[in-house]
């Protein structure tokens, strides 16, 4: 398998399109993006899995990648984990593992504290958790002057994306132009810049805050694996989060930022894998 992840699969989920890869056999992980990234994000990771003989499930969330990006739809975390639960369903998931990173272990989390049988395992990596999102980088979206910036014919959404992953990665030599240009493509020309307006404006605090009494309880072996130099998702967060839970554990990886599967997507492999084929 290459590095590219290929031609996406898509279903329909409530008059939207979702789209998704399906990928090897065995014991099924789920695999959750954040913002602003897709499915793209774990191209060096699934490999790894499927030749470990895991199968692979990785999910465009409504609104990112290849999926539709409707106007009037919620993109916030709780529709975004109603939506995955009914993917999953129709695909008829055997329910091993949910891994999310970003704002997708948010919605891994709402996912488990809805059903708490949702999965076997819970792998959060850099995860949001408790009010630790939006970021500042991502809440200042909701000015609306961003509307007309974004707007502008000769905006460059390719360099602010490159800044925020040059912020959050330790290894700025794997920031080529084109894992930029693979992370902007969804999002290319104003229609896209304003689909990505509408993602960013979606998040919303209170939609995990108000659960994290329920996640804390969560009977589900986590693991949590986080970047020592989050610039964006500072470690306390996780540490709390797996001090709280019965069965969760923290793993720091060093040399490695928020964006985890891209600064460090060998180990990251690793870490899921073993912990999947622990029992």
């Amino acid at each position: 398998m290459s590095n590219d992840i290929g031609v996406p699969s898509y279903i329909a989920v409530g008059g939207e399109q979702i789209a998704y890869h399906r990928f090897g056999h065995g014991p099924s992980v789920v695999l959750i993006h954040g913002i602003p990234t897709s499915s793209y994000l774990w191209r060096n990771i699934i490999p790894s899995l499927v030749q470990d003989d895991l199968e692979v499930i990785a999910v465009d969330l409504l609104g990112y990648g290849d999926s539709d990006k409707p106007i009037g739809a919620d993109l916030g975390i709780a529709a975004q984990a109603e939506r995955l639960a009914t993917v999953l369903r129709k695909l008829n998931w055997n329910g091993s593992a949910i891994v999310g990173h970003d704002i997708g272990g948010g919605v891994a989390q709402l996912m488990c504290a809805n059903n708490h049988e949702a999965a076997e395992r819970l792998v959060l990596i850099d995860t949001i958790a408790y009010d630790s999102f939006p970021e500042p980088g991502i809440a200042r979206l909701k000015d609306p002057v961003w509307d007309t910036i974004l707007s502008a014919p000769d905006f460059d959404l390719q360099k602010g994306l490159a800044k925020g992953f040059s912020r959050g990665m330790v290894h700025h030599d794997r920031i080529t132009s084109e894992v930029i240009q693979a992370y902007e493509r969804p999002f290319r020309g104003v229609d896209g810049r304003l689909a990505y307006l509408r993602a960013a404006r979606a998040l919303r605090t209170e939609e995990l805050a108000v659960r994290m009494d329920e996640v804390e309880k969560l009977n589900t072996p986590t693991l949590i694996i986080w970047g020592a130099e989050d610039v964006f998702q500072p470690v306390r967060h996780g540490a709390r989060l797996a001090a709280a839970m019965p069965r969760a554990r923290v793993e720091q990886v060093e040399h490695a930022g928020h964006f985890l599967p891209e600064d460090e997507p060998h180990i990251v492999a690793r870490m899921i894998i073993d912990f999947v084929k622990s029992g």
